[in-house]
């Protein structure tokens, strides 16, 4: 079982497209940057390495922001917002950084009494200093480590502990200044901040505000290359940058991922998916590793069960959407807080989408993670027959690791009251049965069945000949696609034929159909 290989440039669109959901930034955001940094890179004819670092520092600038993000959110309040506020304004400038932390903490406090404001604003602003250069330093150095697991090079690291730094030498955390920044984090830094204020003032108004800031965040040749041509530059990046246009600016040779650093690439965002708020961290492997034991429980074929591994690892990343002082709240969350938490599976599909092959599979279970029979799941309210069996061992396992997993608005259940609850869930028609007892059975619950029953006995073979047959192929095409010899197909369909009481390709394709083993459907809309 090998997956086929996939470009690391779609994992960096994805830890991109999630990254821009953590910093409140627009669509495509760094992608867009992406497109802008490596044209100004072609203009001034940069080499190969170079290039290379502008591409993956484009991508991958914020890739470790979510290290101490409970700090900033106990300090400012919604750290989305502020950080979407941040991105425009000069960090160096401190009278306008204390104004920007003190609107997000006034923000956080709207409609409570003066004074209690006024208390909240001392404390905050202090807090927030005194936070600022270890979380900035988490930043940097959680950056590099997920480059590191995901292949990148030495420099490219090296690179991304200096996202703050500026050419003035008032960044942070090591105030490093002029070269010893080096020049793909300059020109990186100075692309993404025309983003921003192109996006909030025009762009006559951006290059006013560049030519500004020569000198301080911008070493002043740097700034004129950029202001000399920036009308050039800028030209179509206000809008969807799409998979196809980034792959073809990855510098060659383009770096491939086989099935040992996707299943590394897949643990290095579930880590920085959890890593947000103390009491996350280690919940998507702790969701994977049940999915998967569960999957093999159930008999799944082979490649059900990697995809169904994958998706524990990245179940939450549309979390990243939603800020951390949400999902902190000790109170229940109001009307327009849970619409924006219900949404976070729609916003996990999407970041998802670069991936091809086994990533569309891996994508469309995320987007179901949350869905339940009776059609009272979210985001999209689907019923059984779309979910497939994997989908409903995730639905369960998230379900049994999230309820034994404290919170600030209720405490950890116990495996046994977990179990119950799932339980629970199966008679009132929200999850299934057999995914349920396989997921409490992995976990070491006693089980209410000796074992459960595969899907009408079928053998991880004869589903993914079901699956096959229902698409449209002929037992030879079926034979093609499996490797497997045509008269040995055949038996399988006759195999399953029989035990799903069919004897016409069409019954067979309704039957996949009605129990989700149909891969590819999308939910509608």
């Amino acid at each position: 079982m090998t997956a086929r290989p996939v470009r690391r440039a779609d994992f960096l669109m994805a830890l991109a497209y999630a990254t821009d959901l953590a910093t409140g930034q627009s669509q495509d955001f760094a992608l867009r940057s992406c497109v802008l940094a490596m044209r100004w890179a072609d203009a001034m004819g940069l080499d190969v390495p170079q290039r290379r670092a502008v591409f993956h520092q484009a991508l991958l600038r914020y890739v470790g922001c979510n290290a101490g993000t409970d700090l900033l959110a106990a300090a400012c309040g919604d750290e989305i917002a502020l950080r979407r506020d941040l991105a425009r304004i000069d960090i160096g400038n401190q009278s306008e950084l204390a104004e920007t932390i003190i609107r997000a903490i006034t923000r956080s406090f709207a409609g409570a009494p003066a004074d209690e404001i006024a208390k909240a604003v001392e404390q905050g602003l202090a807090e927030a200093m005194n936070v600022s250069v270890p979380i900035l330093k988490g930043h940097c150095e959680v950056a590099q480590r997920i480059a590191e697991r995901i292949g990148l090079s030495g420099d490219i690291r090296d690179n991304l502990g200096k996202l703050y730094e500026r050419w003035d030498g008032r960044g942070l955390p090591r105030g490093l200044k002029g070269d010893a920044v080096t020049l793909a984090v300059r020109m990186v830094t100075l692309s993404q901040d025309a983003i921003v204020l192109t996006e909030a003032h025009g762009a006559e108004t951006m290059a006013a505000m560049i030519a500004k800031r020569k000198g301080g965040a911008y070493e002043p040749a740097l700034a004129d290359s950029f202001l000399g041509q920036y009308q050039r530059l800028l030209e179509g990046t206000d809008g969807a940058i799409d998979r196809e246009t980034i792959l073809a600016l990855e510098p060659l040779p383009h770096a491939v991922l086989d099935d040992a650093a996707c299943e590394e690439a897949y643990l290095a965002i579930a880590d920085m998916v959890d890593m947000r708020m103390p009491f996350t961290f280690g919940h998507s492997r702790a969701v994977a590793s049940l999915a998967d034991a569960a999957g093999k429980r159930m008999g799944l074929p082979a490649t059900d069960i990697r995809e169904l591994r994958w998706s524990g690892y990245v179940h939450d990343i549309g979390e990243l959407a939603v800020p951390v002082s949400t999902w902190m709240k000790a109170k229940p969350l109001t009307a327009r807080e849970t619409d924006a938490a219900h949404l976070h599976p729609y916003h996990g599909e999407r970041s998802l989408a670069a991936l091809g092959g086994e990533g569309k599979a891996v994508a469309a279970l995320v987007l179901r993670h949350h869905e339940r029979l009776d059609g009272n799941g979210y985001h999209r309210g689907a019923r059984g027959p779309d979910l497939s069996p994997a989908a409903r061992i995730l639905a369960a396992a998230e379900a049994f690791q999230t309820s034994r997993e404290a919170r600030p608005h209720r405490p950890a259940m116990n495996d046994a009251d977990a179990a119950a609850k799932l339980r629970r869930d199966v008679r009132e028609g929200r999850l299934c049965g057999d995914a349920v007892e396989a997921v409490l059975a992995c976990a070491g619950q006693p089980s209410r069945r000796a074992q459960v029953e595969r899907l009408a006995g079928l053998t991880p073979r004869e589903i993914e000949v079901l699956r096959l047959i229902a698409a449209g192929h002929t037992a030879k095409g079926a034979a093609r696609e499996l490797d497997i010899a045509p008269k040995t197909a055949d038996n399988h369909i006759q195999s399953l034929y029989s035990k799903i009481g069919v004897t016409t390709r069409a019954a067979a394709a309704l039957y996949a159909l009605e129990r989700g083993l149909v891969q590819g459907a999308s939910l509608a809309a």
